[in-house]
């Protein structure tokens, strides 16, 4: 039975000795005290495990085979028990407001509404290298927030708080690429489960970058993957609906501003000319330019 004030902070780990005690104690110091940290080891092979037993009194670990992240999130969700799910990753660290000032926003919206929070970047010493403010969208309709959706990523998903009402009817999918796995969760969620999306105008996270990010390996196979990802998405929709959000979709990349449709192109050209090792390096200065001016 969910606890109505609950959190369930359910952390994949996965070789994440590096930065996974930060990211614990982050969890920890939160104001907001009514908190289940549930951590799935999915078979790491450092000394991840040795870290969370240092834990053990104040989280709750689950230990698997390697499966991988879509395995590990729903082994998670499956165990929880609050309200409200947050993803977080084992890089990250959550400013000590952030669950609080999450919860008390979704207190005041409908209870399917995802949200989440603009952003600090810093590197692997936890050094602030800049703010990123995602563009607010609040004031929009469902069907124009979809297709800005559809455009790309809009939503960094360890900033997110989701109600646990989507589960089970809304689960990670284990059957495609591991970095569209949040981008396929966001698409589902708004178009085929009128899902609401809400920005909490502040920074609750610092994201790490670090060159052993998984999300920033093999980019370049990922983004060639997001055009099938959109084209499954869709076709569980009503044909009136595809053709709908198809028009929306081409309607707003025309519309859109020159240097905007410049950094696309770019995008694409680096994507499909370049050597993966090359374009990779390259596809996160891109990818990092377009998100800002979204």
């Amino acid at each position: 039975m969910l606890n109505e004030s609950k959190v369930s902070v359910i952390i994949p780990v996965y070789n994440s000795e590096k930065f996974l005690r930060n990211s614990l104690e982050s969890v920890l110091n939160q104001t907001y005290f009514d908190i289940e940290i549930i951590c799935v080891d999915d078979g790491s092979t450092d000394n991840s495990g040795e870290i969370l037993k240092e834990f053990s009194d104040k989280i709750r670990v689950i230990t698997k085979e390697n499966q991988g992240l879509a395995s590990a999130l729903n082994a998670g969700i499956d165990a929880m028990n609050g309200r409200w799910f947050k993803w977080f990753s084992p890089d990250d660290v959550l400013y000590p407001k952030a669950i609080e000032t999450l919860v008390n926003t979704a207190k005041n919206l409908k209870d399917n509404t995802i949200i989440y929070s603009n952003w600090d970047i810093i590197d692997k010493s936890g050094k602030k290298l800049r703010s990123f403010k995602e563009s607010n969208y609040n004031n929009l309709n469902s069907f124009d927030f979809n297709v800005r959706l559809l455009d790309g990523q809009l939503i960094n998903v360890n900033t997110t708080l989701i109600p646990s009402s989507l589960f089970p009817k809304l689960l990670m999918n284990k059957d495609i690429d591991p970095v569209l796995i949040d981008y396929d969760f966001f698409l589902n969620a708004g178009l085929n489960y009128d899902v609401n999306f809400h920005l909490v105008d502040k920074i609750l996270l610092k994201y790490r970058v670090h060159s052993n990010q998984f999300s920033h390996k093999n980019i370049a196979k990922s983004i060639k993957n997001i055009s099938i990802l959109r084209e499954e998405i869709l076709s569980k929709l009503k044909l009136e609906d595809i053709n709908s959000y198809k028009n929306g979709l081409t309607k707003h990349q025309k519309q859109k501003p020159i240097s905007k449709k410049s950094m696309d192109m770019g995008l694409k050209l680096v994507t499909s000319l370049l050597p993966q090792k090359v374009s990779d390096n390259l596809l996160i200065f891109y990818l990092n330019k377009i998100r800002s001016t979204r």
